[in-house]
């Protein structure tokens, strides 16, 4: 039964990546019972948006694998997208499964990719499930989903492995640092962790100390528009009023900036 039809309506017409989110939140809330949560761990936007309630949407799902063989794998997400208990999972979300595809298979990545059908959607909504079998990448902590995360959707709350804020702060400096492109949700998700966590980035890991001046230069170079593109589609309406301007912009990158330049010394 949801717990604010209204508020769901309003913001299901509103924001696809509303929906996207729902499709994750029953993802989990399956996984969990067709795989033990000791053999994964969420990670990425879904893990910041989820356990430390960040404003933005993810439009994927990131997870790492532990010590789980990729044909097993394969079998339990095929098995959970196909199954009858996920379609009524979505079903209440007046969501469908229309197709999927597991395009990428090796030993290291498996992608999934998902076609959803969404009310109010004249097209197909997209989402991607990607696990990484590269290893863990720091500490991790099996908790419940944010209670005002699942809220809106009506939906108990998913348990799941994910990284812990410190954990996350690493995690994405080095993706600040390390990506082929830099992304302004880098910096974004930075700041989200820690103004509002309170985690100490350090000790900082070697690795992490290396691409703390790569990360900074991005930070500083990444232009309003760049984050207008990127991230401002993935906020609530009233969080992308609060950071319509240049100058939002700034304070926001400050913070980050402030504190890589903290690290380095």
């Amino acid at each position: 039964m949801r717990g604010n039809k209204s508020y769901y309506h309003f913001m299901s017409a509103a924001s696809p990546a509303f929906h996207v989110e729902a499709f994750h939140l029953a993802f989990l809330r399956l996984l969990e019972t067709k795989l033990s949560r000791s053999r994964y761990a969420v990670k990425g936007g879904v893990n910041l948006r989820a356990w430390f309630g960040s404003e933005r949407w993810s439009e994927d799902m990131d997870l790492d694998a532990v010590d789980l063989e990729p044909h097993a794998l394969r079998s339990v997400v095929d098995r959970l997208l196909a199954s009858p208990a996920f379609a009524a999972l979505l079903g209440v979300q007046e969501l469908a499964l229309e197709r999927f595809t597991a395009p990428k298979q090796t030993e290291t990545t498996q992608r999934w990719k998902v076609q959803i059908a969404a009310p109010g959607a004249t097209l197909p909504l997209h989402t991607k499930v990607e696990f990484s079998h590269r290893g863990t990448d720091g500490a991790r902590v099996l908790e419940p989903v944010l209670e005002r995360v699942v809220r809106p959707h009506g939906m108990q709350a998913p348990t799941a492995q994910h990284y812990t804020a410190q954990t996350a702060i690493h995690q994405k400096i080095r993706a600040l640092a390390d990506r082929r492109v830099a992304q302004a949700r880098d910096i974004w998700d930075l700041e989200h962790l820690l103004r509002t966590t309170g985690a100490d980035p350090r000790p900082v890991p070697p690795a992490v100390r290396d691409a703390v001046p790569r990360a900074t230069e991005r930070a500083l170079d990444m232009p309003f528009e760049v984050f207008r593109a990127q991230v401002a589609p993935f906020l609530s309406p009233e969080a992308q009023e609060l950071h319509a301007t240049p100058g939002a912009w700034d304070r926001l990158r400050e913070l980050v900036l402030d504190r890589l330049v903290e690290l380095q010394q």
